[in-house]
């Protein structure tokens, strides 16, 4: 009997370095099935997630063609693990299922629709045309995203914005670039967030914008950019938050002469469906007319990390008040956002405020958006309603079309803070406890990103579903959601990337995407500006939607 030749690992490297990526057998014969359906797509798009093999981007689709072998269909005959070496084998095919599986949900959080074919479909020729059939069928659907679009592209040292409205005229932008990034839209995010003067806008035609729980004002923010590229005015006509200190910071950035720093349910006091009451009547009186409501409910009652009144929080109902100023006010455009949990709010807010916007006659859709796909440097999913009077839009349109190439980074984002100097709240890291401080070093010490349980306090040692707790983040990849505990390590994935210490709140602002010329500086105990940073809305988020609704 010979003996089995053992192949070392130089020679197992040539070997899959031989195996055909593109072209193959099945991909071809996929391509044919596609063209003899008439629907047009293009090949190997590299700058999209895992290149995928057949993709149509006006219609959001994409196609994978797998080989049976290398990508482990399981259940396949065409796929078993070799006898020798099984440990390799093992490892490098969960690997590829690792890969495939997050290169899948990438474009899904880019607002593509994917349909994997496998090599071994081929065989039922029949039943995979009626596959593939479906799949087109699902996704051929016109794009209901306005003409508006934008081009970035590089002027010198400048790089510059043009937003092409409906009737073809142009609005352009240009900044001189800190960087010099091949994607000029990458480079102009990058400079803008590092621009400490403000843009200044100036417009015949001003859009009013009313701001519910507002925060600190990250949606005006959006807003306000919107506008300034479309060539219009942001006018703040009314904000309404229960906190005295946003209402301070988002008075010193949006000159908003109309502040309600009460409950909202004191000022909005009727039943939905009701006649306006007294004070409601004269709030009609004070706001006007309103172009849009820009709207961020309390979000804590539905985040999972509230083990106390998760789902079932006082604070959900709030939620409803969005319902009741639609009603009163009728604005033109809506814009809602929260934590995706929301819709599972055992009270049914979120759906009852869907149903009576939409009785009363707006265009209203609702979905879940992962903020990383639009150029947030995070992974934060937010849902969000959007309802408009005038315009017919979808969620999945809009997030498609201002998709990023690829996803912007911790580095990105705060790489030039690393050395900043920690004179003040907002540039200073907080003190943390011996113990977080040793938990903090050993991270760095071992180069690695997630605390082991023997470090962690003893409600962690048996393990726990929050990983991310105690975490470092990499440099390199997305943040994971910035909360309001960003200066904590036992909050979530809060310490540096190559610091021993934990976000700075100048740090956290970037990564919410609030630019340098943001003034909080009304804001002196570190534990409000955390609160106010971690809770907002990065401006990326309404920026995008604005484009769209007011153009």
């Amino acid at each position: 009997m010979g003996r089995s030749r053992v192949i070392t690992t130089p020679q197992r490297s040539r070997l899959m370095a031989s195996v055909r990526q593109t072209g193959t057998s099945a991909e071809l014969a996929v391509r044919t099935l596609v063209q003899s359906l008439g629907v047009k797509y293009e090949t190997r798009a590299k700058d999209l997630p895992g290149s995928p093999d057949l993709v149509n981007r006006e219609q959001g689709w994409a196609i994978f063609v797998h080989g049976c072998f290398w990508h482990a269909h399981q259940g396949c005959k065409r796929w078993k693990i070799p006898r020798s070496n099984r440990a390799f084998w093992k490892a490098k095919f969960e690997r590829n299922r690792l890969r495939d599986r997050s290169r899948i949900v990438d474009l899904k959080r880019l607002g593509y629709s994917v349909l994997v074919v496998w090599a071994c479909e081929l065989e039922r020729s029949e039943n995979l045309k009626k596959k593939t059939l479906r799949f087109l069928r699902e996704n051929n659907k016109p794009s209901t995203t306005s003409g508006v679009h934008e081009e970035y592209r590089w002027r010198n040292r400048f790089v510059l914005r043009t937003v092409v409205l409906p009737n073809g005229k142009k609005r352009s932008m240009s900044i001189r670039a800190e960087n010099s990034d091949r994607d000029a839209r990458s480079a102009f995010d990058y400079t803008y967030l590092r621009d400490s003067t403000r843009p200044t806008q100036s417009s015949d035609t001003t859009f009013r914008f009313v701001d519910q729980f507002c925060g600190c004002g990250g949606l005006s923010l959006g807003a306000e950019e919107a506008c300034r590229a479309l060539g219009k005015s942001f006018l703040a006509v009314a904000a309404f938050d229960k906190d005295p200190q946003c209402i301070e910071v988002y008075r010193r950035n949006f000159k908003c002469d109309r502040m309600f720093a009460r409950d909202i349910v004191e000022l909005l006091d009727g039943r939905i469906g009701s006649e306006p009451t007294t004070i409601e009547q004269t709030l009609l009186e004070q706001i006007g007319h309103v172009d849009m409501l820009l709207a961020g409910p309390p979000c804590q009652g539905n985040s999972d990390l509230n083990n106390q009144t998760r789902r079932d929080d006082p604070r959900n109902v709030l939620y409803e008040r969005v319902a009741r100023f639609v009603e009163l006010f009728s604005p033109t455009h809506v814009l809602v956002e929260n934590v995706p949990t929301a819709i599972h709010g055992k009270e049914g807010a979120v759906q009852r405020t869907i149903e009576r916007i939409r009785a009363l006659e707006y265009n209203v859709d609702s979905g879940i958006v992962d903020l990383s796909a639009i150029g947030v440097p995070q992974r934060r999913r937010r849902h969000i309603v959007m309802a408009s009077r005038s315009k017919r839009l979808t969620i999945r349109d809009i997030i498609r079309k201002y998709g990023v190439r690829r996803f912007r980074t911790v580095r990105w984002a705060i790489g030039d803070l690393k050395n900043e100097t920690p004179n003040n709240i907002y540039t200073r890291s907080s003190r943390y406890s011996p113990e977080n401080k040793r938990r903090i070093q050993y991270l760095h010490k071992r180069s690695i990103f997630d605390l082991p349980n023997k470090m962690r306090p003893p409600c962690h040692s048996k393990g726990t579903t929050y990983t991310s707790m105690y975490g470092r983040l990499k440099m390199d990849e997305p943040a994971q959601t910035i909360t309001s505990g960003f200066c904590s390590p036992g909050q979530g994935r809060h310490v540096h990337p190559t610091q021993t210490r934990t976000l700075t709140p100048h740090e956290a602002a970037r990564l919410q995407f609030f630019p340098d010329f943001f003034d909080f500086s009304t804001v002196k105990k570190r534990g409000e500006l955390a609160s106010m940073i971690g809770n907002a809305a990065p401006m990326k988020l309404s920026y995008v939607f604005c484009l769209e609704m007011l153009s």
